[in-house]
């Protein structure tokens, strides 16, 4: 088996392709032929992975969010993304994406961001549909139990919460702002909302931490790298 065949095997194993939203772009987005000796993991290719990626001899790169999303009917100079295909292309670089697939896996982008608070978790589920995670806390805890774990970029909080149940969402938590009023969720750590969103909840007395879309996503990459390990190959993370 191939570097490339093992790389794709531990993927598809953890994170399936067929369980991806319809509407998403994963998998092998462009092959490669030559050997891989060093792989690059990103959560996204942007202007400041890609000029550390270009500058070094990566053979393959895997992201969580797709540079290719929507089908590609022409290429030009004038587009980033393009340019980045194009050179990809040239370079024999391969481009591996794990998206929506890698949300819902187990051990993927919502466990490693749940992981990170080291609660004391008594049962736990999806929010809906395989994405995000509920869970239910052995003891109450308030806000500053959570403060210190991950980075904050905003929270409304009210005032004496006893949080017994948390639901989280890593990137954009949006969609599921009903299921978590529904739910009678007490706290929704995710990484953006909306500002009515936020007011949403804050009328059902629902705790919110805002995270960042990237800063509630970026721990994956470690997971990634760990599953990686056994491979013949060199691989980094890039931030």
């Amino acid at each position: 088996m191939t570097t490339k065949d093992r790389i794709l095997s531990i993927m598809r194993d953890w994170a399936p392709e067929n369980t991806a939203e319809a509407w998403d772009n994963v998998g092998l987005q462009l092959d490669v032929t030559q050997d891989i000796n060093r792989c690059a993991i990103a959560l996204e290719l942007n202007l400041d992975t890609w000029n550390i990626i270009q500058s070094h001899d990566y053979q393959m790169v895997i992201t969580h969010h797709p540079l290719i999303f929507s089908p590609i009917k022409s290429l030009s100079n004038d587009r980033w993304v393009d340019r980045v295909v194009m050179e990809m292309v040239a370079k024999k670089m391969g481009l591996y994406v794990a998206h929506t697939n890698l949300d819902k896996a187990v051990g993927g982008v919502n466990d490693a961001l749940v992981a990170q608070y080291g609660l004391r978790i008594i049962d736990e589920a999806p929010i809906r549909d395989g994405f995000g995670k509920i869970v239910h806390l052995s003891r109450a805890i308030d806000a500053s139990d959570l403060r210190d774990s991950v980075a904050i970029a905003a929270e409304q909080i009210p005032d004496g919460l006893d949080i017994k149940s948390i639901a989280f969402c890593a990137g954009s938590g949006k969609s599921f702002v009903q299921d978590v009023i529904d739910q009678r969720v007490d706290c929704y750590i995710t990484g953006e909302l909306g500002y009515h969103d936020i007011q949403l909840l804050r009328q059902q007395k629902i705790g919110v931490i805002l995270l960042g879309h990237y800063q509630s996503e970026v721990f994956v990459l470690e997971i990634i790298e760990k599953r990686l390990r056994s491979i013949r190959a060199t691989v980094d993370i890039i931030q």
